[in-house]
């Protein structure tokens, strides 16, 4: 039965605490990690990227467990939402021991952080992906959903706000000076693994299932089920937008603090303010992109924020280094342009999930996350 249904401010608000609370873990990894493996643990850049793009492929193969495990979950609280209660506390300790330096030795490190790394994302896969399936169970209407995604992104933001300028004014500023990294990145993790476990029970705690799945097991091959997914036209549309999408966006986490420091020379008392910036202006613009895309449409939006976006990226690579206020107003633009490339691909996914369930009569959120999730990782 469709639910067209309004939802409350609040429980709308509530869903994006907990993208809140995945964007603080995934925020400050995709920001950090790298640049922490190689100057505070000590570990060479070739064993870093080794490292990260380990966990990234286990991570890839616990999706798809996860979302097989979620689509046949039935209990009270549930499909989606038992991962959340279950699964907060293990994933904001794992968080935490990312960001301590235990051993001496390179070949030790390399194995804590391999293992380290694995767990995190293990338990990262066990939450996050029931949470994003759980969007379309929340309304089936259309301009709902957006509604509901721009909460979500714009709440993401924050979380993703809190990571980048957390770890900076906890590193840098609280405990200034490298010499003090063993013991202010410590700190920083469990201060954010503690936002994070709130974040993901408040989600858990205030929101409910409204849509209710057919009596239908997801069964079958795993990859005759993923088989079926692609045969989908909308599916492999939202795929492609997705890939690059992401891609481009994880491209930007990872080099924007070698980026900032060592090319534009921002110093690490200003690091905070250049983290905080892109971030603040996309939380700011995220009502203005729903409103659009509700007028224009999804579509035709997107196409007019991705034409947008490429003006201040091309103009990164001509902004003077130390020139502090032009390096403000580009990164505000880029804000603008990343809200609009978040905010929008996410909430075209819930529509193709009700295409699926309208041509093979069952809905599968949690195996559109995880082929979604595994191409962009």
């Amino acid at each position: 039965m469709k639910d067209s249904s309004k939802l409350a401010k609040s429980e709308k608000f509530f869903y994006g605490i907990g993208d809140m609370g995945n964007n603080v873990a995934y925020g400050a990894v995709g920001f950090y990690f790298v640049f922490f493996l190689t100057d505070v643990a000590g570990i060479s850049p070739v064993w870093a990227g080794y490292i990260f793009m380990i966990s990234r492929m286990w991570n890839a193969v616990c999706d798809f467990i996860m979302g097989i495990v979620s689509d046949n979950t039935k209990t009270r609280f549930g499909r989606r939402r038992p991962f959340l209660l279950f699964g907060a506390i293990p994933l904001g300790i794992a968080f935490a021991i990312l960001w301590v330096v235990t051993f001496s030795g390179n070949i030790q490190l390399v194995i804590y952080y391999t293992f380290a790394g694995i767990l995190f994302n293990t338990l990262y896969s066990l939450v996050s992906i029931p949470y994003n399936a759980l969007l379309p169970e929340l309304s089936q209407d259309y301009d709902e959903r957006t509604s509901i995604s721009g909460y979500k992104m714009a709440l993401s933001f924050v979380g993703t706000l809190l990571s980048a300028v957390g770890a900076t004014l906890i590193v840098d500023t609280i405990y200034p000076g490298k010499s003090m990294y063993a013991v202010s990145y410590p700190i920083m993790g469990k201060v954010l693994g503690l936002i994070l476990i709130v974040s993901i029970l408040l989600a858990f705690a205030r929101t409910k299932e409204r849509v209710k799945s057919k009596d239908v097991k997801i069964q079958g091959n795993v990859f005759k089920n993923l088989k079926s997914l692609s045969k989908l036209r909308e599916f492999k549309l939202v795929l492609g937008v997705f890939i690059f999408n992401m891609i481009a966006f994880d491209v930007i986490m990872a080099l924007y603090i070698y980026f900032m420091r060592y090319a534009l020379k921002i110093s690490d008392d200003l690091s905070f303010i250049f983290m905080a910036v892109p971030l603040v202006a996309a939380i700011i613009v995220t009502p203005m992109w729903v409103s659009i895309s509700n007028k224009l449409g999804k579509k035709r939006t997107y196409i007019i924020s991705a034409i947008y976006f490429v003006i201040p990226l091309i103009a990164c690579m001509l902004m003077p280094a130390g020139n502090i206020p032009i390096t403000i107003v580009i990164t505000v633009l880029i804000g603008v342009g990343i809200s609009a490339s978040q905010v929008l691909v996410f909430s075209i996914l819930p529509d193709v999930v009700e295409v699926d369930e309208l041509k093979n009569g069952v809905r599968r959120e949690g195996l559109f996350s995880v082929q979604l999730c595994s191409y962009i990782k």
